[in-house]
């Protein structure tokens, strides 16, 4: 298993697998729901309300060594640049999760905006120190994406190269015929359905509800629809986003999640798409 956090501008410090740092897992499996009560009015119990995950802030204590006293130095301040950075542009990373068999879960938080004073015995090259983190999303994420093309084999793979954005830490998958989005945790899951041009008023049809936009889009263009932030934009190949929210189909909940288990994808297969899937715990998933 492998430990590390992303910044937003994706410089990385691994926090545990790579013999220099160290923590213990066992600490990330901390959780907890927010939760209001409501009294019987027997007197006799009550019911729940309602449950929120809101930000939260755990400790993490890191065990750091460099193979030399600058080495250490070299290490401890690069942790504190990469930590520090997030914070002043006010922009979590993601603390990341790898298991052995290559998947990875994401907590999106900032990694340290406290610290405890360091153990550090003079003119040594370790040191334990203990971090506050601030859980902005305080669930485990674990993105599965599934990109439906009705193209060939080979073409498929230029398509992946040259128009897929292709993001860090996440599994991909491909699905070449029965064209299905397979959901395989326990609830239904937002997604991030993205649609390459070209395309005239997109429309798919996914698990049995309906996701349609119109607009046009160029060879270059894509079309993005977020359910975790709502937002639905195209994005043209010089980079310049628009927002076509009020384009959307309004007959159709848009944003209504991916159900649980085989979805069929049903649409008129003159574009490529990819339908990310945003499974979310409240658990760190145990593996080796």
């Amino acid at each position: 298993m492998i430990v590390k956090y992303v910044n937003h501008t994706r410089a990385e410090f691994t926090l545990y697998g790579d013999d220099l740092t160290f923590i213990d897992p066992m600490e990330l499996h901390t959780w907890e729901w927010s939760y209001e009560l409501a009294n019987s009015i027997t007197g006799m119990g009550g019911s729940a309300q309602s449950f929120s995950q809101w930000p939260r802030t755990f400790s993490l204590e890191l065990r750091m060594r460099g193979r030399s006293r600058a080495h250490f130095y070299q290490q401890v301040n690069a942790l504190a640049a990469v930590a520090d950075a997030d914070v002043i542009a006010r922009q979590p990373g993601r603390l990341t999760v790898i298991a052995p068999d290559g998947n990875a879960q994401y907590l999106s938080c900032y990694l340290a905006v406290a610290g405890d004073k360091p153990e550090h015995p003079r003119l040594s090259n370790f040191a334990t120190r203990t971090v506050t983190v601030l859980a902005v999303a305080p669930y485990w994420v674990t993105e599965t994406t599934t990109l439906i093309n009705p193209s060939t084999e080979e073409e498929q793979s230029s398509t992946l190269g040259k128009k897929y954005n292709l993001r860090y830490g996440y599994r991909y998958s491909t699905a070449l015929s029965g064209n299905t989005v397979n959901n395989t945790h326990y609830t239904a899951a937002p997604a991030v359905i993205t649609i390459y041009g070209p395309a005239a008023n997109p429309s798919v049809v996914i698990g049995g509800n309906t996701y349609a936009v119109n607009v046009t889009l160029l060879a270059t263009d894509r079309l993005v629809i977020d359910q975790i932030t709502h937002e639905i934009y195209t994005v043209s190949g010089s980079g310049a986003k628009t927002n076509v929210f009020n384009n959307r189909d309004k007959t159709h909940n848009i944003f209504a999640p991916i159900p649980t288990g085989e979805n069929a994808v049903v649409y008129s297969g003159e574009f490529v798409l990819s339908v990310a899937l945003i499974q979310r715990r409240s658990e760190l998933l145990w593996t080796d």
